[in-house]
């Protein structure tokens, strides 16, 4: 069932992630994986989830969330403490893709969907893009204010109408 507007969030979402240290801020530091727990992470707080079909595709790596990342400090006088870039990629991916757009910031979060399951759960999912790229993430954007679902939105067709930038800081 498709969040909307007004929902309480979803409790006991987890997802994982690598968090930064500046011991591995070479791209080819790996890290350790662990669990990023939003019930506990996030309590109280304003969190922007936006969500992508993959790290390094060409509209996520150039379009999508290099202006979350370069406008940061914008989301946060908005009231925002938390950014997570989500995708169903593993989080070694996703720790990579952060490295490399710059990320260096606690508050900033390149978290991995495991096989979709929680975007599927909420109806946010891509379909099967087997062979070459399985299970995915639609591209998305939600905002929770303390539990609350304020804004969520999938994208329905090309582009970043509902889930990019723009469309993220007008609904804050």
């Amino acid at each position: 069932m498709a969040l909307t507007v007004g929902d309480k969030f979803p409790s006991g979402v987890n997802f994982l992630y690598i968090p930064y240290t500046p011991e591995s801020t070479d791209i080819k530091a790996c890290g350790i994986p662990i669990t990023l727990d939003f019930d506990k992470e996030f309590a109280g707080k304003t969190v922007v989830i936006v969500s992508i079909p993959g790290a390094f595709t060409p509209t996520c790596t150039v379009n999508h969330i290099p202006p979350f990342i370069s406008n940061f400090a914008d989301l946060k006088a908005k009231g925002v403490d938390a950014f997570v870039c989500l995708s169903a990629n593993d989080p070694f991916v996703q720790s990579a893709f952060g490295k490399a757009n710059g990320v260096a910031e606690d508050d900033i979060y390149f978290a991995c969907d495991p096989a979709a399951e929680f975007s599927k759960s909420i109806d946010f999912d891509k379909s099967d893009m087997t062979p070459a790229f399985g299970i995915r993430t639609a591209r998305y954007a939600i905002i929770v204010k303390d539990g609350i679902v304020a804004y969520a939105a999938k994208e329905l067709g090309q582009g970043l109408a509902a889930s990019g930038y723009d469309a993220v800081l007008a609904a804050l």
